[in-house]
């Protein structure tokens, strides 16, 4: 629905987007009532458009003294739907979230539960310990723990800065 189509009888002109300082009010107002209105109509997609699609869990990466921590989010999946690996440094990260053979009899109103596959490569830095690397899965989170090699610690000191 558009706002300037309901008063047909006051002119505006829109081409000239660039002088008009309404415009981006205008098209974020036409958004919201097109979003608004498709709420009142009937539900008509097809459900396979939520199956095997490409997930994207949300991830974060710390940098702990002695150690980085990755952690990922992967509602729905369990320890065995995922699998953790390093090879020639980089750090990969594989899950599948699929749907239960009951679902497919469903007779849906909406869907907004997505499945399919995740898969995410880290290029690990040299300072990594790939041998003492741990992975842990729990309510849908997974944490994996990288050592950094001894030598790689961060170790700190003060400078003292002197008069040139």
């Amino acid at each position: 629905m558009n706002f300037l189509s309901t008063k047909k009888n006051i002119p505006v002109t829109i081409s000239q987007s660039k002088q008009n300082p309404f415009w981006s009010l205008q098209n974020e107002l036409n958004k919201v009532m097109s979003d608004f209105n498709e709420w009142f109509e009937p539900f008509h997609f097809p459900s396979e458009r939520f199956e095997n699609v490409s997930l994207n869990p949300a991830t974060d990466i710390v940098d702990d003294n002695d150690q980085f921590k990755v952690e990922i989010e992967m509602p729905g999946m369990g320890e065995n739907d995922i699998k953790v690996s390093i090879d020639n440094g980089i750090l990969t990260i594989k899950g599948e979230k699929t749907s239960s053979k009951q679902d497919k009899n469903k007779n849906y109103m909406m869907r907004e539960i997505s499945y399919g596959r995740y898969e995410r490569s880290i290029l690990l830095p040299e300072t990594v310990d790939v041998d003492k690397a741990k992975a842990s899965f729990k309510k849908g989170m997974l944490w994996i723990t990288l050592p950094k090699k001894p030598e790689c610690a961060k170790k700190s000191r003060e400078i003292i800065v002197e008069k040139a």
